[in-house]
């Protein structure tokens, strides 16, 4: 039987995980060595993927790069695909004087996209936040 670990001990995982590993390059690496961080001298903890992300960026340990890829369609968001938070709205005026949404950016982890072509982020690079 496994467990669920607690928020801040896999906050201090991915903080030691970054501090050995300086840059990870992919989620699923990120969770298994965070897992492996937890799991050392016997434990039997999960963490999902989605979950050691969030973490890292609400915390605000890691500093993240996201790539994405475009979808070639048009469309609306309601929330952030990285972190969860509400997209704000970007728009510009027309020459008629109306104004029009041309894209959207989360302003907790720097994600964005156009609106008339949609961005999906397809890989996840972490790396540990320096202190000043």
């Amino acid at each position: 039987m496994y467990s669920i670990p607690k928020d801040g001990d896999v906050v201090l995982a991915i903080r030691n995980v970054l501090a050995r590993y300086k840059v990870i390059r992919s989620q699923r690496d990120l969770r298994e060595k965070v897992e492996q961080e937890l799991n050392f001298g016997g434990g039997s903890n999960h963490v999902g993927e989605s979950r050691v992300r969030r973490l890292a960026i609400i915390s605000g340990v890691a500093t993240l790069k996201v790539h994405t890829r475009a979808t070639g369609r048009a469309g609306k968001m309601n929330g952030c695909p990285v972190c969860g938070n509400e997209l704000t709205r970007h728009r510009n005026m027309t020459v008629y004087g109306d104004t029009i949404t041309t894209g959207y950016r989360c302003s907790k982890c720097e994600y964005w996209t156009e609106s008339n072509n949609l961005r999906l982020p397809s890989r996840y690079e972490f790396s540990l936040k320096r202190r000043r």
